[in-house]
């Protein structure tokens, strides 16, 4: 449609990206200029060195995804107005634009951090001034919630949603979830089947070189169509193809964000930015954030803005020598080496969670002795753990025993499920309760993964050996 190629890009991806004019306004913006400087893998790029894609590129991508599946659904009989496929382009374009610096590393030690000021100020009963500092209820803000904060609050971008006839909550509703009437076509960009993963998995592709990625999307969008009762979904035909890009999720998880070097930087990265924000030096209080968005003064906070700070961080004479020691991993890449890991994909039950959970806990328990007999400090420590399901809920709960109790996060993540078109009536299931589908059996799996590290100095790593053999001997039990 002419209204989406007022201009064309080249992607190294989906090849020549159509804009229109109000998403070309929207690029131009300092606030999402800023994505070119934060990388969508984070610290990836330490093993792979051709991750180093930025969530500028991927927004771009998902934003050119989301339109092809709209378009792909009405050339299949959905009633989508034009107006329709540029508000949800508009949702995939603006859907990372609250990122922080390094992604989820530092949303994970914002998260952290201000909960833990809340926590102590709260229970200590003296600390008068770091509470009301913080308040109660101050939002901690994740990459979503900031996004529709920007898109809310940042003048330009707001001037420009108005100028096109849309206001901030029209487009941020799309991305952020939890309301209670979704947008009908939000599982676009946020779902098991959505045009985020599928940029996410072929741009990763072609980055690292790895096969992971290799997503059918043409033969997706010829069989994308609406159910009786207007849930996104794909015919039957696709059924393999939706099971096979469920599988390439879970192999690129394991090969690239959770490979076993880019997990152990990524902890030391989390440790080294809870201590700019100790400092004081990065303040991602609501306060500081929505004044930096107010001010323009967002679009300066990028990745190559946190590695000066850690930079800084590294050669400050305050700082303390563990901290350096951290700052180093990062700015150097010495990662923390790999000590012990277990892995078992087991029955995604309560006796499986509880069980990983007693595994998780007799690891931290262990790591103070450890410690202290081969005298590496407690802080140079690091417990990696996930449990890494293939799809958002298991098989073992239909859709139809859904009731007045089932919680309202259960019931967001199944309508985030995939859904797969089935006999005349035009009703779906979702994928994981087809029998012949493999996620009938594999949606019932997940995999435990732990793992602990040490972040050795020159002095401690001839240890590595001695320290990896005692864990095994203290804890057989664990399945290393």
């Amino acid at each position: 449609m002419s209204q989406f190629n007022v201009k064309r890009i080249s992607d190294p991806v989906h090849g020549s990206i159509g804009l229109s004019q109000v998403e070309l306004d929207i690029i131009e913006t300092a606030s999402f200029q800023r994505l070119r400087n934060v990388k969508q893998l984070g610290l990836a790029y330490y093993v792979f060195p051709g991750a180093d894609y930025s969530r500028f590129s991927h927004s771009l991508g998902v934003c050119h995804v989301t339109g092809r599946i709209l378009e792909a659904l009405r050339e299949n009989g959905a009633p989508i107005e034009t107006a329709d496929i540029q508000q949800y382009r508009l949702a995939a374009l603006c859907h990372d634009i609250g990122h922080y610096p390094f992604s989820h590393a530092t949303e994970h030690a914002v998260e952290n951090y201000y909960k833990g000021r809340l926590f102590t100020a709260n229970d200590s009963g003296s600390d008068v001034s770091a509470s009301a500092q913080l308040g109660d209820s101050e939002p901690i803000f994740n990459h979503e919630t900031l996004g529709k904060e920007i898109l809310k609050r940042d003048p330009v971008i707001r001037e420009i949603l108005k100028g096109a006839n849309f206001t901030d909550e029209t487009i941020s509703s799309v991305f952020v979830r939890g309301t209670d009437t979704p947008p009908i076509y939000a599982n676009i960009v946020s779902s098991d089947l959505d045009a985020d993963r599928i940029d996410y998995l072929l741009r990763t592709a072609r980055h690292t070189g790895l096969p992971y990625g290799s997503v059918d999307l043409d033969y997706l969008l010829s069989q994308m169509t609406l159910d009786n009762e207007q849930h996104v979904c794909i015919t039957e035909k696709a059924l393999r193809t939706a099971d096979h890009f469920l599988l390439c999720r879970y192999f690129d998880f394991q090969q690239v964000a959770y490979h076993k070097t880019v997990a152990a930087l990524e902890l030391v990265l989390q440790d080294v930015l809870t201590s700019l924000l100790q400092k004081g030096w990065l303040d991602c209080s609501e306060q500081a954030l929505l004044k930096l968005i107010e001010q323009g003064g967002w679009g300066s906070v990028d990745d190559v803005y946190a590695v000066d700070l850690i930079r800084k961080l590294e050669l400050d004479a305050d700082t303390d020598g563990i901290t350096k020691v951290k700052a180093h991993s990062i700015l150097k890449r010495n990662p923390p080496k790999l000590l012990v890991q277990m892995e078992a994909i087991e029955d995604r039950s309560d006796a499986s969670t509880q069980n990983f959970r007693s595994k998780i806990h007799n690891v931290k328990t262990g790591i103070e002795g450890w410690a202290s007999h081969f005298g590496i400090p407690r802080d140079l420590w690091y417990i990696w753990h996930r449990s890494i399901p293939l799809t958002k809920m298991g098989s073992r709960l239909p859709v139809s025993t859904f009731d007045v109790g089932t919680s309202d996060k259960d019931k967001d993540k199944y309508a985030q499920s995939i859904r797969v078109l089935s006999g005349d009536k035009r009703k779906s299931t979702p994928i994981s309760e087809m029998p012949h589908s493999l996620m009938s059996v594999l949606a019932n799996q997940e995999l435990h993964s732990l793992r602990l590290y040490v972040l050795f100095t020159p002095q401690t790593v001839a240890l590595r050996p001695q320290i990896a053999q005692r864990i095994k001997t203290d804890l057989p039990f664990i399945g290393w």
